[in-house]
């Protein structure tokens, strides 16, 4: 019983600090002036003296004061910035996750992602990427590079978004040969944690458009047909902020 009132008395003291740390302390002067901060010495009907946010430190006699105060402070967090929503800047993502084919010519595959984007404010960045696809079931992996557009719902570390994915890819497993064109629209959502990671989920869909190649019975003679065809397919993915 001793120990739980303990715990209980030190998660008081410590709710109690953290509470009073999200104030500030505010002096008002006869002169007009007013001076915010915190204070960190003071003599009952004497003088105060006060440390304001730049670590300047000023004393004031208590017949200078007019009267004092507090404000509720927020604190900044020096690692907020575009990785968290809540800035500008340079944004690097990689994203994992798995296709599962729709339509006839749909196929399944792996994703891989990584975009290195720009963002101009909280809410809308652009950028590039490339990444991979692996193809199961035909053993082929594809190389895209795209153009990448995000635009977040809210300006907070965690918001849903969506993303749109425009670009072309290429065949890693003959020669590099160019393939088709890429699309690819999502849906979700980012999460911030207090340790400053941020990482998504996200579901969409993805256009690959590629050649098909099938034989076709001409009479008793066999020819090589080629048809250029969207290979659809739903994808579900996590990604990393960097």
């Amino acid at each position: 019983m001793k120990r739980i009132l303990v715990l209980m008395v030190l998660a008081l003291v410590s709710t109690t600090a953290l509470a009073q740390d999200n104030y500030r302390d505010i002096v008002y002067l006869k002169n007009g002036s007013v001076v915010r901060g915190i204070i960190i010495e003071q003599y009952p009907n004497v003088s105060i003296k006060i440390e304001t946010a730049d670590q300047s430190i000023f004393v004031f006699r208590m017949e200078e004061i007019e009267k004092l105060g507090k404000e509720l402070h927020r604190q900044k967090d020096r690692r907020l910035g575009p990785a968290t929503g809540l800035g500008s800047g340079h944004i690097r993502t990689v994203d994992i996750g798995y296709q599962k084919r729709i339509g006839d010519y749909g196929m399944d595959r792996w994703k891989l992602n990584i975009v290195n984007s720009y963002a101009f404010n909280p809410i809308v960045s652009l950028g590039i990427g490339t990444g991979l696809r692996y193809y199961k079931e035909s053993e082929a992996a594809l190389i895209p590079l795209f153009a990448n557009a995000r635009i977040n719902f809210l300006d907070a570390p965690s918001t849903p978004f969506i993303a749109f994915d425009i670009g072309y890819s290429f065949d890693a497993t003959y020669r590099l040969e160019g393939v088709g064109m890429l699309l690819s629209p999502t849906i979700g959502a980012r999460f911030g944690t207090s340790q400053g990671t941020t990482f998504t989920i996200g579901v969409g869909y993805e256009m690959q458009k590629m050649d098909f190649f099938y034989l076709y019975d001409n009479g008793g003679y066999y020819d090589l047909v080629t048809t250029s065809e969207n290979s659809g397919a739903v994808s579900i993915s996590i990604g990393l902020f960097f």
